[in-house]
């Protein structure tokens, strides 16, 4: 059986080698990602960034979600990070975590999901993923992380 988590120092390298496995993201990006583990491991009352992993009875992780608070905002959240393990992609781990982050957005008053994404061709499953799940695009950023790749911003009302 699943069950959704909140991170710990042993996961630290399960993580990295689970948004690495995606094949999705550059080595700068995962980087980033790991900066907000190590917040988040290092300054565990920080309320900016809450990590979470989908871990199966086999105790493997499978799937990870990061997602915040925007501060600038009355009740925004991001979702800062989500990666599903490669083998695992379409069985259904995405919307488990998803589900379960929406769920803790409502619990902390929050009423709106931003997820920010590429529209390089190589992102197609996971603007198609977004939209699965009903988010919407609600603005695109002409070749905001270079040229020929635009910024998409959806958008997930959360009642």
């Amino acid at each position: 059986m699943s069950r959704i988590r909140r991170i710990e120092a042993k996961d630290r390298e399960a993580i990295r080698s689970l948004i690495e496995g995606t094949k999705a993201f550059k080595a700068h990006e995962v980087e980033v990602a790991m900066e907000l583990v190590d917040i988040a491991l290092t300054q565990p009352v920080q309320d900016d960034y809450h990590p979470f992993v989908l871990a199966e009875e086999d105790g493997g992780i499978v799937a990870y979600a990061c997602f915040g608070k925007n501060e600038m905002t009355a009740a925004t959240f991001d979702l800062y990070w989500l990666a599903t393990r490669a083998d695992r992609m379409g069985k259904g781990y995405g919307r488990t975590i998803v589900s379960f982050v929406e769920e803790e957005i409502r619990r902390r008053g929050g009423r709106l999901l931003v997820i920010e994404t590429s529209s390089k061709e190589s992102y197609g499953d996971t603007r198609a993923f977004y939209e699965k799940i009903g988010c919407t695009l609600g603005a695109q950023l002409p070749d905001y992380y270079d040229e020929g790749d635009d910024k998409l911003i959806y958008l997930k009302p959360l009642k």
